[in-house]
């Protein structure tokens, strides 16, 4: 690693003394920064790709991933360290992205981090004021549209800024950590309400909750689980636990060995967003699963397909022969749903049957569908 990091200094060293007049050096870490007069685009460019491709030539055997972002300045009294913030959020975006190794700044990426920073600064303020609402939105059995459960679905609602996208937090929330707290409140919630739902009298249905990548990997977890239904005295098959398919791929073994666990203490567990492009067949002969949920973007893309073209019903007949259930989600119209019935999918979920509603909306469902004693 040292060698490399020299190696780099050198490269950088060679290629800019031919440049003349610029100034360049290690900042922190594996980072570098150049600074020199702006000719054009393609020289800016060409020069990046001549010390990427000398780097890539390092004799060692690793991939070597290099990115660069790239800030024209525009007012000459900038600070520097605010002229390589604007280079390196440039450069954060080529991460992870092969198809894009150099990238120029733009406002729109400036306005981007300002608003993530926003959100992870309001993040714990929201979590104690209790801005974050729980949602359900109903499971329908397509036999005969009767509610057989719900998911419980996080909404952030700021007193200022109003509704926040679950896709602006959520993802970020889950890099940073916050989403673990979160989901504790989430499930705390959940329970909770179950066991009023319980004492009113109602004759509730089982209700899904999401489990992230970030929970899944706590050593914890069943032990946390099992503490919740205790202090509720709720049984452990009315919370359906849903692991996202992309998770199995991360670390099979652990999600395997933690699965089981929560099974045999009695959780019901779902596969979420099977389909998602993450899928291993093989994966569904090792785990322990009770229900598959197809992925809302499959479901439209087999809903656009001939059904002579689709292997939606192969997919259904499949999770049958393992003996799960299965959930389509995002089912908008009558057409899907009566395609969906035709290759026998178990239950939906979707604004046909129903959007995401609040708790008290929810609670009237279970009354006018018969759910009280």
């Amino acid at each position: 690693g040292d060698r490399l990091i020299c190696r780099v200094a050198d490269i950088i060293k060679e290629t800019m003394d031919c440049y003349g007049k610029c100034t360049y050096g290690r900042l922190t870490g594996d980072i570098f920064g150049i600074c020199m007069p702006f000719e054009t685009v393609d020289v800016i460019s060409q020069m990046i790709e001549g010390i990427q491709s000398r780097i890539a030539r390092f004799f060692v055997p690793y991939f070597l991933e290099t990115s660069a972002g790239i800030y024209i300045i525009e007012d000459n009294d900038m600070e520097l360290s605010a002229v390589f913030e604007k280079a390196y959020i440039a450069a954060k975006k080529c991460k992870g992205n092969y198809m894009m190794r150099n990238t120029f700044y733009t406002t729109e990426m400036g306005e981007e981090v300002m608003r993530e920073q926003r959100i992870v600064d309001a993040m714990e303020t929201a979590l104690r004021e209790q801005q974050f609402m729980v949602y359900f939105q109903p499971k329908n059995n397509l036999a005969d549209d009767s509610m057989v459960g719900a998911e419980a679905l996080v909404r952030w609602i700021h007193p200022v800024w109003g509704f926040v996208s679950p896709i602006e937090f959520i993802p970020l929330f889950e890099k940073n950590g916050f989403i673990r707290r979160l989901d504790e409140y989430v499930w705390d919630f959940v329970c909770s309400k179950l066991r009023e739902w319980i004492d009113k009298g109602y004759k509730v249905v089982p209700v899904s909750v999401n489990v992230s990548r970030a929970d899944i990997y706590q050593p914890f977890l069943v032990d946390y689980f099992c503490d919740l239904i205790e202090k509720y005295n709720i049984d452990p098959s009315m919370l359906h636990l849903e692991i996202t398919e992309s998770a199995y791929k991360e670390n099979p073994e652990q999600i395997i060995k933690t699965v089981e666990e929560l099974r045999q203490y009695g959780f019901i567990i779902e596969m979420d967003d099977f389909g998602s492009g993450y899928s291993s067949l093989n994966m569904l002969g090792k785990m322990s699963l009770d229900i598959l949920k197809l992925d809302m973007q499959f479901i439209r893309n087999e809903m656009a397909k001939p059904v002579e073209c689709s292997i939606l019903i192969d997919i259904v007949n499949m999770a049958h022969r393992l003996h799960l259930g299965v959930v389509a989600e995002g089912v908008e119209t009558e057409e899907q749903k009566e395609r969906l019935k035709s290759v026998d999918c178990d239950y939906a979920q979707g604004y046909y049957y129903s959007r995401p509603v609040p708790v008290n909306e929810y609670e009237h469902m279970l009354i006018i569908n018969g759910h009280t004693v």
